[in-house]
């Protein structure tokens, strides 16, 4: 279970829910000179970049 917080704006290194092509995932969001990465806590999983193709948006903030 997590607690989200819809619609709330993140920080960069923020956890927080997205959905990405239609995919929902729970990453953290750094966001560095008008890019946006989506980094797992997991080092075992690789960094997401987000493209202009892709079809991304915030669900919301999770609170730890």
């Amino acid at each position: 279970y997590v607690f989200v917080e819809f619609n709330s704006p993140l920080d960069s290194k923020d956890l927080g829910v997205f959905c990405l092509n239609d995919e929902i995932i729970i990453r953290r969001f750094i966001a560095k000179k008008s890019k946006i990465t989506l980094r797992a806590d997991n080092k075992k999983f690789e960094d997401i970049h987000i493209g202009t193709d892709d079809d991304f948006y915030i669900i919301g903030k999770i609170f730890v």
